[in-house]
């Protein structure tokens, strides 16, 4: 059993901490913290299967001004570094939190960057069966630079499912709506981004139970994830706890890659993985970062 993550636009993700909601314009904050992990959506995948204990790399860009700081942290996890490195730094998204709400900036990755590279050359070249015989899964995340062509994912799911590879996708817009012609295994949008694949954006049970049989037409598995309120598991709601939020940054990654454990890992059924996915995206929920 193996997974190989691809990052395309890994992030230092910064929480800043506020003591009060902001009440006007021109405030000034002075007694505030600050938090800062190396991130991107298949970093956080990463980082969680190999806490669960699974054999895992994860590859993509990586800009060389952020080598060692990601570098040390993939290492701290154990998990295998295969990264292309580029020049410049990643990019840096904030999450300003205080009691009760946030926001969140998110930067566009190398900006200045004319090339990513092919999307096959990011498959791993090692043609072996998974370690133990098991399955090999690819954790396709994240949005992707401008540089990169908006039917990338779909080339990297093809050609990783060309070599047998079992892959999920979770991005957005365009990027997604290609992807998922693709025929990936496990799609994984939130409700908002369901609207670039669907066509609408679920708000009743019906719309959702509509937009998952939309997604399963190209993916065996449809999981859409609606906030606070839990995720939809190829048609079933499972609901969250409720749960102090500390910063949601992540959310999304670990319950998609609890999901992936439990169900290519250890053998769950897909629904009794779900209950575990909502509870380990909720724990997220309650730490920064």
């Amino acid at each position: 059993m193996e997974f190989h993550c691809i990052c395309m636009a890994p992030a230092v993700d910064a929480t800043v901490t506020l003591p009060r909601a902001p009440e006007g314009r021109g405030e000034v904050f002075k007694d505030v913290a600050e938090e800062t992990h190396p991130g991107g959506k298949a970093v956080n995948v990463a980082r969680w299967l190999a806490l669960r204990g699974a054999a895992v790399s994860c590859g993509g860009l990586l800009g060389e001004d952020d080598d060692r700081l990601f570098a040390a942290e993939l290492a701290r996890y154990g998990v295998a570094d295969r990264f292309v490195r580029v020049a410049g730094p990643v990019r840096r998204n904030e999450t300003i939190a205080w009691p009760g709400g946030s926001v969140k900036l998110n930067r566009p990755a190398y900006p200045a960057l004319a090339d990513v590279g092919a999307a096959e050359s990011f498959v791993p070249p090692s043609t072996a069966p998974a370690c133990g015989g098991g399955a090999r899964v690819a954790v396709l995340s994240g949005s992707l630079p401008a540089a990169a062509p908006p039917d990338f994912w779909a080339k990297a799911a093809a050609a990783f499912k060309e070599r047998g590879w079992t892959v999920a996708l979770d991005s957005s817009g365009n990027a997604m709506a290609l992807g998922l012609e693709a025929g990936p295994d496990v799609v994984k949008p939130n409700a908002e981004e369901c609207e670039a694949l669907v066509g609408f954006v679920p708000r009743s049970p019906e719309d959702f139970a509509r937009a998952t049989a939309a997604l399963r037409e190209k993916a065996a598995h449809a999981v859409i994830s609606d906030g606070a309120a839990g995720a939809w598991f190829d048609g079933e709601f499972v609901p969250a706890p409720d749960v102090a939020v500390a910063d949601a940054t992540a959310a999304g990654d670990t319950l998609l890659a609890e999901w992936c454990w439990r169900v290519y890992g250890e053998g769950l059924d897909a629904h009794e993985a779900a209950r575990w996915a909502v509870a380990a995206g909720s724990a997220a929920c309650t730490m920064p970062g």
